[in-house]
């Protein structure tokens, strides 16, 4: 946990509990670094024990064989020797899952330590995912990460009541500065007065390491230094006008090449009408693509 900047508490909170083979789960929502602290975790949970990595709960039939390609690479035997075959031995997610258990209970029985199952995002579980999980849970640590919404399910309480519960809250004003100070060296930000600009990350981010980089990347020190009315999301909003524009890319990359190939196929046929089609269709593109790729990004 050296590197990882915060978290410490909540660290060996998890690792204290699944060392002694109980379940948990992660509490915090987007942004807080739920899945930064469990891949930071990894690999101090796997000098304990078995460590699975496996990205997330929902669906659960991808979960199921995640988790069993998952126990075929760490060495542990399964039906079927390999996943093709595990999958043509057992049909169905029920029969998925029981195979599961016992390979974990004989797993188990041979004194091995009871493994840790980290699941990256359970957001997507749901009351007909609880019985598997809970027999997982017999037989390894299964630590799950979910946002606050997903505990208030109906019908999810038995396996909430079966779990340690630890809370990811905002970084401390130390822990935040210290977070930033690390961005703006990653990611060489140069503003004219740095001591303002990271008091404003600071300000805006309110402790939430997710809004801290999205406010170092993707937002100018001009806009963050002088505009008044940037909230919290604003990073949020200029990331996504900034990905819908590199998505647009491509498409007009398309249009001005089948303009072009409209014009030498009609060069070529000594279709007069075609060539002048593919020529208007080029200029179009040159004019217009700037235009059409500025208006995604500031709408």
């Amino acid at each position: 946990m050296a590197d990882f900047i915060g978290r410490s508490e909540e660290g060996r909170a998890v690792i204290l509990s699944a060392r002694a083979g109980r379940s948990v789960v992660l509490v915090a929502p987007s942004g807080y670094g739920k899945s930064a602290l469990l891949a930071e975790l990894a690999p101090t949970l796997d000098t304990l024990a078995l460590t699975l990595r496996v990205p997330r709960v929902a669906p659960f039939g991808t979960f199921l064989a995640d988790l069993a390609a998952a126990l075929i690479g760490a060495g542990v035997r399964v039906p079927g020797i390999d996943l093709p075959g595990w999958k043509k031995a057992n049909q169905g997610n029920d029969l998925k899952a029981r195979s599961l258990v016992q390979v974990l209970l004989d797993y188990r029985t041979t004194g091995a330590v009871a493994p840790v199952i980290l699941v990256d995002d359970a957001t997507g579980l749901t009351q007909s995912m609880v019985p598997a999980l809970l027999a997982f849970a017999e037989h390894a640590a299964v630590v799950c990460a979910v946002q606050p919404e997903t505990i208030r399910k109906a019908g999810l309480s038995r396996w909430w009541n079966r779990c340690d519960r630890v809370d990811l809250g905002p970084l401390d004003r130390a822990q935040a500065r210290t977070l930033v100070d690390d961005l703006t060296a990653r990611y060489a930000i140069v503003a004219e007065d740095m001591g303002a600009y990271k008091n404003r990350v600071l300000s805006l981010a309110e402790g939430v390491p997710g809004e801290i980089e999205r406010l170092v990347r993707y937002v100018s020190t001009h806009d963050l230094v002088t505009n008044r009315d940037i909230g919290s999301t604003f990073a949020q909003h200029a990331a996504r006008r900034e990905e819908r524009g590199i998505a647009l890319a491509p498409v007009l990359l398309v249009l001005g090449g089948v303009a072009m190939v409209t014009k030498y196929v009609g060069l070529a046929r000594g279709e007069m009408d075609m060539y002048l089609m593919g020529g208007v269709g080029i200029a179009l593109f040159m004019v217009a693509g700037p235009f059409l790729r500025k208006l995604v990004i500031t709408r």
